[in-house]
């Protein structure tokens, strides 16, 4: 875990930086603020190739294969039975103990009888408790001390490294698994873009990270359906429906996760609307964190770097830097 992903979530949030005049980038190194859409399909069409690792096929229209898996989807959505079953693990665990940390009568022993439910949660918070960002001269064993060092930032910082590892089961296919470690890198360069975008604008960064994770893992159910149908194909209709499902998906996990928030009503926002000029915060920041995080990911990364230039010149210096910090290549330009 960053250090400064600790800070992010204990501390309070930075004063906006102040206005400075634009320098003169090139034309073709600019965000097409005006084209919402196109912006977003170039985004999924990108990502879920590289995640996938399958090429964008050249067709512009749907096969049957391809109505196939929009058919599941649109099944799975209908079966509302199934909802809670969306994400296979942590449903009933996390939403809880995230309501116990934001009651202040939450008690040292309640929050450890919660944490204790989970044995992942468990060792991630006693690891936590005893990494170098703590300066223990001896190891710490016991859970409710582990919780006591951490403090409620500390402690949520843990829940959501926990959340963020692969949901995956025993069931998954070859795609699902060959996506995984993409799907889990992307997801943790969007979250802690998306949390120090919040941070930088006075709203709750746990909120926005929380929105950031389960939109990507609402990606696992689209997968899912995608390994169970032979013969499709990344058409550009096709990405632009499943992007649609994806934001729907993760509206309806959002939904049961307790307590809701503005990140529950950020999700069924652009699963009802979409992304655009007149989005709320929430939803255009997510867009941002997207585009940064896949940025991150993409292997070409002096064009990369190039479409970033403006994104960060942009954004608040505290964002700038978490990007600075979590890029790959970073130290090789130094």
């Amino acid at each position: 875990m960053k250090t400064w992903l600790l800070r992010l979530f204990n501390g309070p949030a930075p004063a906006l930086a102040p206005p400075v005049e634009a320098p003169t980038v090139p034309m073709d190194q600019r965000p097409a603020v005006e084209d919402w859409q196109s912006r977003r399909r170039m985004l999924d069409d990108a990502l879920l190739a590289w995640m996938t690792q399958c090429e964008p096929a050249p067709s512009g229209s749907l096969g049957d294969a391809e109505r196939q898996v929009l058919q599941r989807l649109t099944a799975r959505v209908a079966d509302t039975a199934s909802h809670a079953s969306l994400l296979p693990r942590a449903a009933g665990v996390v939403p809880a103990l995230l309501a116990r940390l934001r009651s202040e009568s939450s008690s040292l022993r309640e929050l450890t009888e919660h944490v204790s439910r989970d044995p992942a949660l468990v060792a991630e918070v006693v690891t936590m408790a005893n990494s170098a960002f703590y300066r223990r001269e001896r190891p710490v064993m016991e859970l409710s001390h582990s919780i006591q060092m951490l403090g409620e930032g500390g402690l949520r910082a843990a829940i959501a490294r926990v959340v963020l590892k692969p949901m995956l089961d025993g069931r998954s296919g070859p795609l699902v698994k060959r996506s995984a470690p993409r799907l889990w890198q992307h997801t943790e360069f969007k979250t802690q873009l998306g949390a120090e975008i919040a941070h930088s604008q006075g709203r709750d960064p746990f909120d926005a990270y929380l929105l950031a994770l389960l939109h990507d893992m609402a990606w696992t159910v689209v997968l899912r359906e995608l390994d169970d149908v032979a013969g499709w194909h990344l058409s550009a209709p096709f990405v632009t429906e499943l992007g649609r499902w994806r934001d729907r998906l993760a509206a309806l996990i959002a939904q049961q996760w307790r307590p809701h928030g503005p990140w529950v009503q950020a999700a069924v926002e652009l699963a009802q609307h979409g992304v655009g000029a007149d989005s709320g915060p929430a939803v255009q920041d997510l867009f941002a964190a997207d585009e940064l995080a896949w940025l991150l990911c993409n292997p070409d990364r002096a064009r990369a770097r190039a479409l970033a230039e403006p994104l960060l010149f942009a954004a608040h210096p505290a964002v700038r830097a978490c990007y600075e910090d979590l890029d790959p290549t970073a130290a090789a330009r130094d």
